[in-house]
């Protein structure tokens, strides 16, 4: 009877919900597997714009979870969240521990064309069920969720163009950070780029899977405002909560042009605006000035060696004549590279050997078609010990779909342009599971949320002006692939706090945090910001006093001022004060 009444008011939702997923979803097109040649600093360039749906410059994803009646009935509400998690048993009916059944079409009709379904799965059974389902073509917008891996991996063999998320809140984590290699490995071999952990996931090791084109979640640790701050503030892809009015709430306290997660710097073939590209030298300078990655091009020669330029033919760079791929390492390193003394062509190698021990990654781009060549690269990685910081690239779609079979816990990114808006652009990605890496010409903020929404990062390129590359700092993307990494060192990736601090009633107090830049650290002073209690901060000449004694929790706010002229906002995590 029970199932009966649910279905009987499930059907009555999908009548007022709105349409089906096939009345709403936009006649598909075919995106094109042509590349574009590379391009730099376009702005006039055309784009086909989505209109961002979220407050925020760098918007995170807001995801409801669904595990009860009451968190299911706020998808009716006026605002509601990016996306939903709902929990599916065998029958695809969505469930909860306190009596919510809900048939699989209504629950997707809920969504409306406003939410992305998170479709959890937990037993085999269910992975089947929905695999089937999906088969049938009238969902195609939506991320596959299990803590089983395996169950992820089953799903997105039967629906390629779906998302995949892993479950991870239960994985406690070490304090060892390499410990997170393993949790890459494992998402990227079961086909999820959607890492989704608990509230006690620290910066750092968000940072880390990012670093490797991992998309994460963190959970809120209950339903307070300090909790919806403190997940917004650790630096996250998405915000899970069970409380759509927690997550809006939160929301309302950040300024508009605010960066909470850390934007990427990758040197562009090291850093040109001061050294010859792709040279030892120019990888260094690009480390030195605060990089997160070094991208790199590689050729193999005759003697399968993996050599770094742009081009196959070495006059691109040194005095020599004659195609890599035809000759041996040997007579590739014999010429001095132009506009250096006594630099030579550098091997691959070479910058594993050189960089192993710097807090760096690796951006390999694939430049030669040899299919070989990615066993080659497998082999090589593995010897050396870099598959922690190794990322691979290209424009070749081909090699690309190799090295997923290949090497498939190394994270691999698409350097080509896929036209049309991000769903187009997401089917394409997600049938190999690669994150986005197009020219900066042709990425939207609202394509990128869009995108990162369903677990895929946008990294633009090449920024060869410091302006451009300051400007799309708000954008949303991940990461910005520049000639000129320098330009970014004093860039601030997030600001720390003490956890703790004491005020005394009645005397100026200044807040001050720590910014750290790309490059290096400094003190700042900081606005606090109420976030639980009755106190308030009045600004003074030399700090700020209390309105009263008692305890208040506050975020800090920074005021960061750009080059561009541009004011963008950096929030701490939650400090507890005592006003004594």
């Amino acid at each position: 009877m029970k199932k009966i009444v649910c279905i009987l008011l499930s059907l009555v939702l999908i009548l007022l919900g709105g349409c089906t997923e096939k009345e709403k979803k936009p006649t598909e097109s075919t995106p094109s597997s042509d590349v574009v040649s590379e391009m730099v600093d376009q702005p006039g360039a055309e784009i086909e714009e989505v209109e961002v749906s979220a407050s925020l410059s760098a918007q995170s994803t807001t995801i409801l979870d669904v595990k009860s009646t009451e968190a299911f009935n706020q998808l009716s509400e006026e605002k509601t969240p990016s996306n939903a998690i709902f929990y599916l048993d065998d029958e695809l009916f969505v469930v909860s521990d306190d009596g919510l059944y809900v048939p699989f079409d209504a629950a997707i009709s809920m969504c409306a064309d406003s939410v992305i379904p998170v479709l959890y799965v937990r037993t085999e059974k269910a992975a089947k069920a929905l695999s089937t389902r999906l088969k049938s073509g009238d969902v195609t917008d939506c991320i596959v969720m299990s803590d089983k891996p395996e169950l992820v991996n089953s799903v997105r063999e039967a629906a390629p163009t779906i998302s995949g998320a892993i479950d991870a809140r239960e994985n406690l984590l070490d304090m060892d950070i390499t410990y997170l290699v393993p949790i890459r490995n494992e998402a990227n071999k079961n086909k999820a780029k959607i890492i989704l952990f608990g509230a006690h996931a620290t910066n750092e090791q968000i940072v880390y899977l990012q670093k490797r084109l991992m998309t994460i979640w963190v959970e809120a640790a209950d339903s307070s405002v300090e909790a919806h701050c403190n997940a917004f503030t650790s630096g996250a892809n998405g915000i899970v909560s069970t409380s759509s009015k927690s997550i809006f709430d939160a929301i309302d306290i950040f300024e508009k042009d605010t960066l909470f997660r850390e934007v990427f710097v990758v040197g562009h073939r090291g850093q040109p605006a001061t050294n010859v590209d792709n040279s030892l030298s120019g990888a260094r300078a690009a480390i030195d000035s605060g990089a997160d990655m070094v991208e790199c091009d590689v050729y193999m020669s005759a003697d399968k060696e993996f050599v770094v330029l742009h081009n196959n033919d070495i006059s691109y760079y040194t005095g020599g004549i004659g195609l890599v791929e035809e000759l041996r390492t040997e007579q590739i390193q014999f010429f001095i590279l132009k506009g250096t003394k006594d630099e030579h062509i550098p091997k691959l190698q070479e910058f594993f050997d050189s960089f192993r021990n710097d807090d760096i990654m690796h951006s390999i781009e694939i430049k030669t078609s040899d299919p070989d060549a990615v066993y080659w690269l497998r082999d090589l990685i593995a010897a050396s010990g870099v598959s922690h910081q190794v990322n691979i690239i290209s424009f070749n779609l081909t090699q690309l779909k190799l090295a997923r079979e290949v090497i498939p816990e190394i994270s691999c990114g698409y350097l080509g342009t896929v036209d049309g808006i991000y769903s187009d652009i997401v089917p394409y990605l997600n049938k190999y599971n690669l994150s986005y890496h197009p020219t900066n010409s042709k990425m939207s903020p609202g394509n990128a949320y869009e995108l990162n929404n369903r677990g895929i990062s946008v990294n633009t390129w090449t920024y060869s002006k410091e302006e451009t590359l300051i400007n799309d700092l708000i954008n949303g993307y991940s990461s910005l692939t520049t000639d000129g990494a320098l330009w970014a060192s004093d860039i601030v990736a997030k600001i720390v706090a003490a956890d703790q601090m004491k005020v005394k009633l009645g005397e100026e107090f200044k807040f001050s945090a720590t910014a750290i830049t790309k490059k290096a650290e400094k003190e700042i002073e900081c606005e606090p910001i109420v976030i639980d209690g009755d106190i308030k901060f009045k600004k003074s000449e030399n700090g700020y006093t209390a309105s009263k004694k008692g305890d208040a929790t506050i975020i800090l706010k920074y005021a960061d001022t750009l080059k561009s002229g541009k004011v963008v906002y950096h929030y701490s995590r939650s400090v507890k004060v005592t006003v004594e």
